[in-house]
């Protein structure tokens, strides 16, 4: 595989803790059917050495947990220095006022309330990773004779400029940033339409066609994985794929 030049993103790293089994394995459950690596911890000593072994993209924290409970270990975290950047989310059975402004007040980034639906905690955390990559990652993106500029918004293939629509950008943006993993309509609605409830599953399918037309020969690294979605398949060294 060609790797891409700047602005690559890997598969996120995501350390839940929790001393609720079934939460745990829950969240598990959700995060692994949507391409993340997870990392479960019973409790707040065992999270903070995992945090800080695994350096993850993004901690998961209960509120109320023996010892010393999520929002002293988040108030721990950004108090470590390999942490002091980590995004973390915090969940609770309350929708209390008081622990969500204590939590943010010690540095989490966001708050959800259990219970919740399965879609909504992963749009939250695809949101928050987004947020963070947003930050870090290169302006300019490059493979295979592409060159993707994020703060212009512009694409040259082959030293010649290629039109795109704004969504047809964002999901190239997207198959760029995510290379040989299969993408399925659910991820594509939640990072490139933000789950618009206009938005069907013949509409995607249009995008990605005109993005593909769009992109020519170079658009056929864009594959249907039928029953899945979709998967962007960059050139490899051996010159296997073209």
């Amino acid at each position: 595989m060609m790797p891409l030049k700047r602005g690559v993103m890997i598969e996120s790293k995501i350390v839940i803790v929790d001393d609720d089994e079934n939460i745990r394995s829950l969240v598990k459950d959700v995060l692994e059917n949507e391409n993340y690596k997870v990392i479960t911890c019973h409790d707040t000593n065992e999270g903070y050495k995992r945090i800080l072994k695994s350096l993850p993209d993004l901690a998961i924290l209960d509120v109320k947990m023996p010892e010393i409970g999520g929002i002293e270990l988040c108030r721990l975290l950004r108090e470590t220095p390999e942490t002091r950047n980590l995004p973390i989310i915090m969940l609770t059975v309350e929708s209390s006022e008081t622990d969500k402004v204590i939590g943010l007040g010690v540095g989490a980034d966001d708050y959800i309330t259990k219970p919740f639906s399965n879609k909504e905690f992963v749009a939250r955390v695809a949101s928050l990773l987004r947020r963070v990559r947003r930050k870090d990652e290169s302006n300019v993106m490059e493979c295979d004779g592409l060159v993707m500029n994020l703060d212009s918004r512009t694409v040259v293939l082959n030293k010649k400029e290629i039109i795109l629509r704004p969504k047809e950008f964002d999901l190239l943006h997207i198959f760029l940033m995510k290379p040989n993993f299969v993408l399925n309509r659910d991820f594509i609605l939640e990072n490139v339409f933000e789950y618009n409830v206009a938005i069907t599953t013949r509409t995607i399918d249009t995008h990605i066609k005109n993005l593909r037309q769009a992109l020519g020969n170079w658009g056929k690294k864009i594959e249907t994985v039928f029953g899945r979605g979709f998967k962007f398949v960059p050139a490899e060294k051996n010159g296997k794929k073209k």
